[in-house]
């Protein structure tokens, strides 16, 4: 019997260092499983292989920023970087051009271009995006163009509103389209990556799908801190209740803890991983509600105190 305490915060120990153990080796291989990696490959001999490396992912500014550099192979290619036609490229960028030219016996460098996220940030943690990365590149056709083409009836305007992007049937008269592989690497920390690549015919833009929602990591990490808040919040009130029904002398410790926790409950809400600003929907269903239930203890145990205390005479 007197060594059961004892084996008892034994026990407690070990399970606590084998949770901490188990939750640092699952994050040693984390990134493996929000990352994504989509290879799309082309039989063309002429193909243009692009790769696609996002570099951030800000579901505040609903914004993903990408890397995008050439590999050049067949009759188009002089060598790897270096095109042997020009070459031009058409894609979404949500900041700056759509379109780039790549004249040929000129180096293909690479550029930086940014996506548009649609999402409700409001959802946090459990908010999720869209976007699709649009990607036509041509280069002048080899027949002579006609001084005023007739577009037929089967060449329609393909046009994406939501990427802002639109092709004209007159521009695919006058440019063949160029094969194009596809490798994207997606990883951001905090956000996992799920995805595909859609192809229609040759005329119309190559599209990257990707869907992007808050890693597993980041879920645990809020629900954990959501509960904490709701669970000191509650425990302090119960602490406020019990000061107010006991009928000996006021007890001031809850008011020291209500203020405190006034000034503790903003700082544990804001290490949750890429929290948006006060006024998420997860902030209407517990950080508002453990702040207002903190300083209603307050007010308690005040005026408890207040009521209780005579002057002497």
């Amino acid at each position: 019997m007197p060594n059961r305490p004892k084996r008892f915060w034994i026990f407690i120990i070990l399970l606590i260092l084998a949770v901490y153990s188990l939750v640092v080796l699952r994050g040693l291989t984390e990134s493996t499983r929000r990352s994504l990696l989509l290879r799309d490959e082309t039989e063309a001999a002429d193909r243009v292989y692009i790769s696609i490396v996002t570099t951030n992912a800000n579901p505040a500014t609903h914004e993903l920023t990408a890397q995008v550099s050439f590999r050049l192979a067949g009759k188009i290619a002089k060598d790897e970087v270096t095109p042997a036609v020009d070459l031009h490229l058409l894609i979404n960028n949500f900041r700056g051009e759509q379109e780039f030219d790549f004249p040929k016996d000129k180096r293909m460098n690479r550029i930086e271009v940014v996506f548009p996220l649609n999402g409700d940030l409001n959802k946090y943690p459990l908010d999720r995006y869209d976007t699709t990365v649009r990607l036509l590149m041509t280069t002048p056709a080899r027949n002579e163009r006609p001084e005023s083409p007739s577009v037929p009836a089967n060449i329609t305007q393909h046009t994406h509103p939501t990427d802002e992007l639109a092709v004209s049937p007159t521009a695919l008269l006058q440019n063949a389209p160029v094969a194009l592989s596809i490798s994207l690497t997606a990883s951001v920390p905090g956000i996992r990556f799920t995805g595909n690549v859609s192809r229609g015919s040759s005329q119309e833009p190559t599209g990257i799908e990707l869907h992007l929602t808050r890693a597993n990591s980041v879920i645990a990490v809020s629900l954990i801190v959501v509960l904490m808040m709701t669970a000191l919040s509650m425990s302090l009130l119960a602490m406020a209740i019990r000061a107010i029904t006991t009928v000996e002398r006021t007890d001031l410790l809850p008011l020291s803890v209500s203020i405190s926790l006034i000034f503790g409950l903003p700082a544990l809400r804001n290490i949750q991983p890429g929290v948006p600003p006060v006024g998420a929907l997860v902030d209407y269903v517990t950080f508002i509600w453990a702040e207002l239930m903190v300083a209603a203890s307050a007010v308690i145990i005040v005026w408890t105190w207040l009521l209780r205390t005579r002057p002497k005479s």
